[in-house]
């Protein structure tokens, strides 16, 4: 019996881990980066014209601002945007969010991202027409 439920469990674990998108995966994975305010790990996903914008200065800010909200949650997708290659997303913080906006090129290298902070309870959700539409 024990050797039919590993496989199982195998499968599951699996199956919750394809849940995310790969844009998710990336928006989080960027996030992450600016929040520990080193893009290093990162920067090669920024197409070439963004990459010269990843400044220690700007990165830094943009950290200070979502350590402001506490600590790193996670992120909803809130925006699907395929066609135009917008995706948007609600990090989540311990004291606050921030809406997370990322546009992709055609070779899937991100060529804008950007984040604010959004209003206590007044965030974007999934039924939020389009809250990254600066970035069109």
């Amino acid at each position: 019996m024990r050797r039919s439920m590993v496989p199982m469990l195998v499968l599951a674990l699996a199956a919750g881990c394809a849940h995310a998108s790969s844009q998710q995966k990336l928006a989080s994975a960027v996030t992450e980066a600016v929040y520990h305010n080193d893009i290093s790990p990162v920067a090669d996903d920024f197409n070439a014209l963004i990459r010269p914008q990843l400044t220690r200065a700007s990165v830094g800010a943009l950290s200070d601002k979502m350590h402001a909200r506490g600590d790193f949650q996670g992120l909803d997708q809130v925006q699907d945007d395929s066609k135009a290659q917008i995706f948007g997303y609600a990090a989540k913080f311990s004291q606050g969010s921030m809406l997370v906006c990322m546009k992709l090129d055609g070779d899937g290298k991100i060529a804008a991202y950007r984040a604010e902070p959004l209003d206590q309870g007044k965030g974007p959700t999934p039924s939020t027409s389009n809250p990254c539409s600066s970035l069109e």
